[in-house]
């Protein structure tokens, strides 16, 4: 048995079943990339990560051993074989499989039937409905329809793995320069792909039927006669897991083979604060994302793909853990947009811009006033006060954007050049008491205990605990009374009799010079 054949797999109990469900539907908190984004990175820079990905197993495979975790790990991921095209389009209909199974299981059950023979029906059903919607696009545009023998074979020998020399046919039909580009063509190849996935995930001994019927008739046959001939539960059953099987199979291929793409992106983010293997990490992270969102139907590579999600891991990384002050995510990107802006214009102008003609270069103002703006100072014209007021604000909000980036600086920073000074040494405490300040409270406190000194012991005590002159703390009446066991009133008359001491001028000059 080869390393990618099918072998039974063991039934999966209820509890798993809906734990499976549950992971495969978990979603990343990022939006799916749209068709610009996947179409600036296919082309050139898709070329530039293959040759990358070669370079990077060849550079791996030469290095000596050493126990640098980072070789070891590059020396592994050496030597798994990078996926072509086909290989890629095979790997991810057999993941794509678990999702379609998992959305017909939704469906409600009619009738006293099993699980299994209602996953089934939604599936035939589904397939019925592709197969009159594609004869229905191309007899309209008198195009050649797909041969049904040929893809329901293709799709039925990936039930014994996906290695095959020979291309995908179906890849082949749909890949015809319009792919991922034409919004007609696109929803054609959304119903022939669904079409060839269904075909996929038929039971291999009822496809075998089918494809019989396929070449004798040359058509399809009709619901009843697909439902007659379905296999029975136990059969279905075991078809559903092994397709399970193969999805798990066909993950652990895709990721093992993109292991250094995922390198290669993370290289371009060396030296931002975050380690070069956490950055593998977290791409790996974004690897798993790609493998679990990817749709086949778009016509884009799963590199290419891969790659977007690998960036927006990898950048979400680099927010949340390179600064010391953390950054949210959509300000980090923004912060980023601005900085490419800022070496750019500085190229051009061989100055560093200042922040109202920053502005001119990125999206916080409309298209629209940047041309007006343009056009009024090459011709020397003023600009009209709505604009100029867009202008100045979208100004201030660049410069808060790049205050907010300013990278905080430590105060056991070293000054001087024999490193005996810190920067905290040179920066004003507001809150410590100056020097001279402290010294007057120190002499007023032992000039009040010097005045002190002239009263009885309970006297003195009484002013302490009312005026909080020990530990700054004041103490109501009562509080004083219950203190020292006599009533409130007694505590006031001791305390206007200590004040009455206090006030008389042999006493109270020295506290004179303190009043303000």
């Amino acid at each position: 048995m080869t390393k990618n054949s099918t072998k039974k797999p063991r039934e999966l109990g209820a509890d798993e079943r809906k734990l499976l469900v549950t992971v495969r539907r978990s979603a990343f908190d990022l939006d799916e990339p749209d068709e610009d984004s996947l179409a600036e990175i296919d082309g050139p820079l898709s070329e530039e990560n293959e040759a990358a990905k070669s370079a990077e197993a060849e550079r791996a495979l030469q290095t000596d051993n050493s126990d640098d975790p980072v070789r070891l790990y590059l020396r592994e991921i050496g030597r798994v074989e990078l996926l072509d095209v086909n290989s890629e389009f095979r790997l991810a209909t057999m993941v794509e499989g678990l999702r379609f199974v998992n959305n017909s299981r939704c469906q409600l059950i009619q009738g006293n039937i099993s699980l299994e023979t209602n996953t089934y029906r939604t599936i035939i059903g589904d397939l019925l409905s592709f197969w009159k919607e594609i004869k229905k696009t191309i007899s309209k545009d008198e195009g050649e329809l797909p041969d049904l023998g040929l893809m329901l074979a293709e799709a039925q020998s990936l039930h014994h793995g996906w290695e095959k020399d020979s291309p995908s046919y179906t890849r082949a039909y749909l890949d015809n320069g319009l792919w991922g580009k034409n919004d007609h063509w696109n929803q054609v190849a959304h119903q022939v792909y669904g079409l060839f996935l269904c075909f996929y995930l038929l039971p291999f001994s009822y496809a075998k039927w089918l494809l019989e019927y396929i070449r004798k008739s040359q058509k399809l046959p009709v619901r009843k006669t697909f439902f007659r001939n379905l296999p029975d539960d136990e059969s279905l059953r075991f078809e559903l897991d092994a397709i399970a099987y193969r999805n798990d199979t066909a993950s652990q291929a895709l990721a093992r083979s993109n292991l250094r793409l995922v390198v290669s992106v993370a290289k371009r983010y060396m030296g931002r604060g975050v380690s070069f293997l956490d950055l593998i990490q977290e791409g790996n992270l974004g690897l798993l994302r790609a493998i679990n969102k990817f749709d086949p139907r778009r016509g884009f590579k799963f590199s290419t793909y891969a790659t977007w999600w690998i960036r927006q891991s990898i950048n979400r990384s680099i927010a949340e853990q390179a600064r010391t002050i953390r950054i949210p995510v959509h300000l980090f990107e923004a912060i980023s947009r601005i900085y490419r802006a800022q070496r750019k214009m500085t190229q051009e102008l061989g100055r560093t811009p200042s922040s109202v003609e920053l502005v001119l270069g990125t999206e916080y103002l409309a298209q629209k006033d940047i041309q007006e703006i343009i056009t009024a100072q090459s011709k020397s014209v003023a600009i009209s006060p709505e604009i100029m007021a867009r202008w100045e604000n979208a100004a201030k909000k660049v410069e808060d954007i790049l205050k907010i980036a300013e990278e905080p600086v430590s105060l056991e920073v070293p000054v001087g050049g024999d490193n005996s000074s810190q920067l905290g040494d040179f920066i004003e405490d507001v809150d410590a008491i100056a020097p001279v300040d402290a010294a007057a409270r120190e002499m007023l406190r032992e000039q009040v205990q010097t005045a002190l000194s002239a009263l009885s012991k309970r006297e003195r005590q009484v002013l302490e605990l009312r005026f909080g002159l020990n530990n700054g703390k004041e103490h109501t009446l009562e509080e004083v009374s219950c203190y020292f066991g006599v009533t409130r009133e007694r505590i006031r008359q001791i305390e206007a009799k200590a004040l009455r001491k206090l006030r008389h001028p042999t006493r109270s000059r020295e506290l004179r010079d303190y009043l303000l």
